[in-house]
């Protein structure tokens, strides 16, 4: 199995639709990074899920950080606040008073046992694997758009593979259903990654952008970047490299009609 490249960055979100926490290492398992999008920002009223990509109420969540600490627990800044623990009382009189409704933290159905009495969010993933992107689908997007920054941050990966210099275009969408190896963990590419409005939204850094969403629309069917299915737990960390089944070079879209699977945030 050829060497693609090398793992430069590991995220983990904790709680759907917020800015998550960069990590030098991480753990996965079958279901993908441990810890990930383990809870959701509801609205009380409607008991309606955040979705920053379609509801413009909800396109703050991005100003706000979430993190896991070594105990496990999660937690939330909230802009203006300190960090806070899902648990702390206070936080949801942050929430709701940062948003302008009233807004609080559940856990996910999957999640359910770690607030085993409080109300749930509909889960909004039927799966959770890996999303991984490469540099080479940044640069090409950088190429068709140079006005814009195609930052990471706004794809929300958990994996950034930084890629050999002969290696172009939406690469990694030729690489579904080819066996990958993380490091030490193996699994299979299993789909590529669809992309939704998040992805032009302005964040900590850089201004909203329907640009970059129209370019990947145009020339890479809508998606950009792929999901990986880990076959065994492991610990992925930042220098491991990677390696794909397949070829060296991707220029054009592909069909992937059987792929998709929801967008993520």
């Amino acid at each position: 199995m050829p060497q693609v490249g090398k793992i430069t960055e590991l995220w983990r979100y904790p709680v759907s639709s917020l800015t998550g926490e960069q990590l030098d290492h991480g753990e996965v398992s079958a279901n993908g990074m441990v810890g990930d999008r383990r809870y959701a920002l509801v609205e009380v009223s409607t008991g309606t899920v955040a979705h920053p990509e379609r509801d413009r109420q909800w396109q703050k969540c991005v100003f706000m950080k979430s993190r896991m600490t070594e105990n496990g627990e999660v937690q939330i800044l909230v802009p203006n606040h300190d960090w806070r623990g899902v648990k702390d009382p206070q936080l949801g009189l942050a929430l709701t008073g940062f948003f302008g409704f009233e807004v609080e933290l559940r856990p996910y159905e999957r999640t359910q046992s770690e607030m085993p009495n409080a109300a749930l969010a509909k889960d909004r993933y039927d799966v959770s694997p890996l999303h991984l992107l490469t540099s080479a689908s940044i640069g090409h997007l950088k190429s068709l758009h140079p006005a814009g920054d195609p930052n990471p941050r706004r794809f929300r990966p958990n994996i950034v593979v930084e890629t050999a210099e002969d290696i172009t275009g939406f690469v990694e969408l030729g690489w579904v259903d080819q066996a990958v190896r993380l490091g030490g963990v193996e699994g299979t590419v299993i789909a590529p990654t669809k992309r939704c409005g998040f992805t032009i939204i302005e964040q900590d850094g850089f201004p909203n952008d329907p640009e970059i969403l129209r370019n990947i629309m145009r020339f890479g069917s809508r998606n950009m970047g792929v999901y990986c299915a880990p076959v065994c737990n492991g610990v992925l960390r930042v220098g491991d490299p990677v390696s794909v089944g397949v070829g060296r070079t991707l220029t054009r879209p592909l069909c992937t009609q059987g792929y998709e699977l929801p967008t993520r945030s």
